[in-house]
């Protein structure tokens, strides 16, 4: 008797978690479907729980011209995904005592020419701040093709000024990463695409995971293009040609492997549990408290939930993986979503997977900004969750510092909004009186906050 009555007990247990599971992979899909109706998401989508896939599928297409469906399957450019990987590289050869984040960067690339930066110097953004790529492309007198090794060559010969002194404050630096996964190869005595082959895409099957090639005319059959909508006018947004550097970007990724990759932290990890450990760790730089961790991912709603995001010309990617609930989120797009759709979008497919209801996707109502409005949104403000917040410019550009005292670029990515790197944070502002907004309005890719001025 007792038997029968636990197998119900049991079935009853199963039976209400695949209801649940179903009518969060209802109401994900339901979402996208409305999203790519409005032309807010083109892409793919996959989500599961524990050990089970709940949703997997792709909206829209992946090339307008010929109708080519976007699928779950589907490679699209990963951006700043690649640094997770690149940072998991560098660790993983750490613990098998091949090399040491105290390494100098010169050990292995002499030509680089800031003789005391470090490893973990590169891993963790506080290398001074390198240039960005425009300018190194720049720099090439003709149409070759710009390798790592030819912008080292060019910071040698240059020696452009740093932003910061080394070691003393956040400046995000993707091509930090790219120096990072040439000591990798130097290291492994392999090509940096065998080694991610050998370490991470077959033991996971990531199948559909690559590095770009560097000339778009070489490219080995079918390439997804990136797109934008302008006022709802479809127009190409692709990716640049000539790009022979990776690490920090240009590693190609499906929303299953993405999904592959963000699952294999708690579910049959391939990587050692204090390695683990060591890629969730926190940073400081200086004594300041970095938002990202050692392995280049920001802390989600739990203090065991992670997430990256990457994007480039028309892509955006995004991994979000929750050990504590066991979920993980991958999607990929080739539309460019709006950067007022983004955190938003990931904020609701979290509350989904979390069993909360999601938020409606609204476009904030926020003023515009133009550049010689900048100091109006300088001020201090204080806020409801993201506490006191000091905005200011240097150079005409504007800059935010938290309690932490850490420094960071703010960066104007459309009329309305403003993000900020090392923070994941979407700001917009309101209430403008006189010479300056009364109002922040403080967006992550999981949660939202605001604020009003104090001085």
């Amino acid at each position: 008797m007792k038997q029968s009555a636990l197998f119900i007990l049991f079935s009853l247990l199963c039976s209400h978690h695949q209801l649940s599971a179903q009518h969060k992979a209802i109401a994900i899909d339901t979402l996208l479907n409305r999203l790519n109706q409005k032309n807010l998401f083109n892409g793919a989508v996959v989500v599961g729980q524990r050990d089970s896939i709940l949703l997997s599928k792709g909206y829209g297409y992946a090339n307008f011209s010929n109708a080519t469906a976007f699928t779950p399957d589907t490679p699209a450019d990963g951006g700043s995904i690649a640094e997770t990987l690149t940072a998991a590289s560098v660790l993983l050869l750490a613990e098998q005592q091949k090399l040491s984040l105290l390494d100098s960067v010169q050990q292995y690339l002499p030509e680089y020419p800031y003789p005391h930066t470090q490893i973990w110097n590169l891993l963790t953004h506080s290398t001074g701040g390198l240039p960005d790529y425009s300018y190194y492309f720049g720099k090439l007198t003709d149409n070759r093709v710009l390798t790592t090794e030819e912008m080292v060559s060019i910071l040698n010969q240059q020696k452009p000024a740093l932003l910061y002194p080394l070691y003393t404050n956040f400046s995000y630096d993707s091509p930090g990463f790219d120096v990072a996964a040439a000591i990798v190869a130097r290291v492994s005595g392999d090509s940096y695409q065998r080694f991610l082959s050998t370490y991470f895409f077959e033991p996971l099957q990531m199948q559909q995971s690559y590095i770009r090639p560097p000339l778009l005319n070489e490219w080995p059959g079918e390439r997804i293009k990136g797109y934008t909508y302008d006022n709802d006018v479809l127009e190409l947004a692709d990716i640049g040609d000539r790009e022979g550097f990776y690490g920090g970007s240009n590693l190609w990724f499906s929303a299953h492997d993405l999904y592959r990759w963000g699952r294999s932290f708690y579910h049959q990890p391939i990587l050692s549990e204090s390695l683990i450990s060591i890629i969730t760790s926190w940073v400081t730089i200086q004594g300041k408290l970095s938002m990202l961790r050692l392995g280049a991912w920001y802390q989600g709603r739990n203090p065991n939930a992670y997430y990256y995001w990457g994007s480039v010309a028309g892509f955006y990617s995004f991994v979000y993986w929750d050990a504590e609930h066991q979920f993980t989120i991958a999607l990929v797009s080739n539309t460019n979503i709006p950067q007022w759709v983004r955190p938003q979008l990931t904020a609701s497919l979290i509350d989904l997977m979390e069993g909360r209801k999601e938020q409606a996707i609204t476009e904030p109502q926020a003023d515009k900004v133009d550049e010689k409005q900048l100091k109006a949104i300088a001020g201090k403000y204080k806020t409801d969750k993201a506490g006191n917040v000091e905005i200011y410019l240097k150079e005409s550009l504007p800059y935010l510092k938290l309690q932490s005292e850490m420094e960071y670029r703010i960066l104007q990515v459309d009329g309305r909004t403003f993000y900020v790197p090392g923070l994941d944070t979407w700001l917009s502002f309101q209430k403008r009186q006189g010479d300056a907004f009364q109002q922040i309005l403080w967006r992550t890719s999981h949660s939202a906050s605001s604020g009003k001025r104090v001085e």
